[in-house]
């Protein structure tokens, strides 16, 4: 299993190199239905590669939004409906069957599920949740379609929350390359030492939190 999660993922980051948007687009989906897959990984890899270094923040962000953001999140929107049909009609036998492909369990779901409070509450949730990288975004989609999430409420609101976790991750992803270029040629300068410790520091805590996401959820 981690073999074959490992060729898919270098598969999809050699394929942004080479296509770029078309690429997340396509990563974008299969992201939401190979759960296992790192959320944030795609995203980033796209800030990382897509937006030029020397470009200004505005730039940047136009370009990170544009190419990155744009394409993720119309395809993750789109993926996150596999999932939330599945258990909006009941497909616990499915969830159980592809659980290990899925990253959890329909009693994840049924836990994290007791969380929501319906109305406006879960819109909120809905947004918070898909807006923080490092919570899966597939689970969330699992626990919406369990409790019979209204499928408009559903769809604006992942797609804006997606919108916004994937700007942060590309800008994380294009902040990485001074970090990188900085580490190739040396840190001689205070500037880039701390723009290195900065960019590994935000990685350690991403790290923790993908590594922590399920008790996150089910506190």
């Amino acid at each position: 299993m981690s073999h074959f999660l490992k060729e898919i993922t270098n598969i999809i980051i050699s394929s942004i190199e080479k296509n770029g948007p078309v690429a997340i687009f396509i990563g974008g989906i299969i992201e939401q239905i190979i759960a296992p897959i790192p959320s944030p990984l795609i995203a980033t890899v796209g800030g990382f590669l897509l937006i030029p270094e020397e470009a200004n923040f505005i730039s940047a962000l136009w370009i990170g939004f544009i190419k990155v953001a744009l394409p993720y999140t119309v395809a993750a929107t789109m993926g996150v409906s596999f999932v939330y049909f599945i258990a909006y009609f009941g497909g616990r036998a499915l969830i159980e069957k592809f659980k290990m492909y899925l990253g959890f369990s329909w009693k994840d779901i049924e836990e994290i599920s007791k969380k929501f409070g319906g109305g406006a509450f879960d819109a909120v949730m809905i947004f918070l949740l898909r807006a923080v990288p490092v919570v899966p975004i597939s689970i969330i989609s699992a626990v919406c379609g369990f409790i019979r999430t209204k499928i408009v409420l559903f769809y604006v609101f992942s797609l804006f929350g997606i919108l916004v976790r994937s700007v942060i991750l590309a800008m994380v992803g294009w902040q990485m390359q001074e970090g990188y270029k900085a580490i190739i040629g040396g840190l001689d300068k205070v500037e880039d030492m701390i723009k290195v410790v900065s960019i590994f520091l935000i990685l350690f805590l991403f790290y923790l939190g993908y590594r922590n996401r399920g008790r996150f959820l089910k506190k």
